[in-house]
């Protein structure tokens, strides 16, 4: 990681840790912020997807979903240890992220975003209709999970302090993948996949790692929402979900990792203050896509060009 950026990712996260103590931050902003910054961490490990390795998936709200009914299955039978559901659910979302990437990644363009949906219907219609996970009202009023016996995750202010930490993690994560070597042949593979395969890498093995990965953040991820919302749902799993995602990472920017972040916070905000004026929401959110993509192409962080910035990195 540069120090320009080292010092940038810093600064954010200083003022993301102080920004529970402004006097406006009631227990509703703390919630929607604990949202904003939880999804804007899933869109940046699907831009790992889409914009660096240039793979649109359009599965993963199943991994959202498993993470979250990982947790919430454990919670229900009384095991209460934060690190357990964290554990199951890299358990379970890995075993499955595994199986879909082997696939997956064996077709090309169309036919990758297609297996990658089936898979994922498949697993919510699962959900959706086995009564030993409750069927489509999934499990409901589960327990706040314990970091360690004695200390409860079971206030906004403590979720959001732990979903900061995740994000942090997240960024550092993902950071390391896309500066190193492995990134630069991710981003070879989206330039031109023969060529990177006339060059001796094996193309499928780079992909089906980039799956996992972005995977098993967005699994980690579905574990710690549970703590916040107390239950896990098929809904959670539908190809609706995956496809605001994907509009996470256009809003803020593809090929970016800051990008996705503000997208998704951008996002959940928009959605949230718009849908409490109007039911038609996603109409307006809609037009602000559109506009994004035919004006700003670049997504919100290429919005500072607009501002006077003449240099704009994608690596930001």
């Amino acid at each position: 990681m540069s120090r320009v950026a080292s010092w940038r990712a810093a600064v954010v996260l200083a003022a993301l840790a102080a920004l529970p103590a402004l006097p406006f931050m009631s227990k509703y902003y703390l919630l929607l912020a604990f949202d904003a910054l939880l999804f804007g961490a899933i869109a940046m490990s699907l831009d790992l997807l889409i914009g660096y390795t240039g793979l649109v998936s359009f599965g993963h709200a199943a991994f959202f979903g498993l993470g979250s009914y990982a947790t919430a299955i454990l919670l229900e039978r009384g095991v209460l240890s934060f690190w357990a559901c964290l554990g199951f659910a890299v358990v379970v979302v890995g075993l499955y992220a595994l199986m879909v990437s082997y696939f997956s990644t064996a077709r090309r363009g169309i036919y990758f975003a297609l297996l990658t949906l089936v898979f994922a219907e498949v697993v919510f219609t699962f959900f959706r209709y086995t009564q030993t996970f409750g069927g489509s009202d999934g499990i409901q009023g589960v327990p706040p999970p314990q970091l360690v016996p004695g200390v409860t995750l079971d206030t906004p202010l403590a979720n959001y302090y732990l979903v900061l930490v995740f994000l942090a993690l997240a960024y550092l994560v993902c950071r390391t993948v896309v500066t190193s070597h492995f990134g630069k042949v991710l981003v070879a593979i989206r330039e031109n996949e023969d060529r990177a395969r006339f060059l001796g890498y094996n193309v499928q093995r780079y992909k089906m790692a980039v799956c996992m990965l972005s995977a098993l953040l967005t699994g980690l991820g579905g574990a710690i929402y549970p703590g916040r919302s107390a239950f896990a749902t098929p809904d959670l799993m539908l190809w609706t979900v995956s496809g605001e995602f994907i509009i996470m990472v256009m809003i803020g920017g593809l090929g970016t990792l800051a990008g996705p972040v503000i997208g998704g916070a951008f996002f959940i905000v928009l959605q949230e203050k718009v849908s409490s004026y109007v039911d038609w929401y996603f109409i307006v959110i809609g037009l602000v896509l559109i506009f994004i993509v035919l004006f700003m192409p670049k997504g919100l962080l290429g919005f500072r060009r607009l501002l006077g910035f003449k240099q704009w990195r994608a690596t930001a």
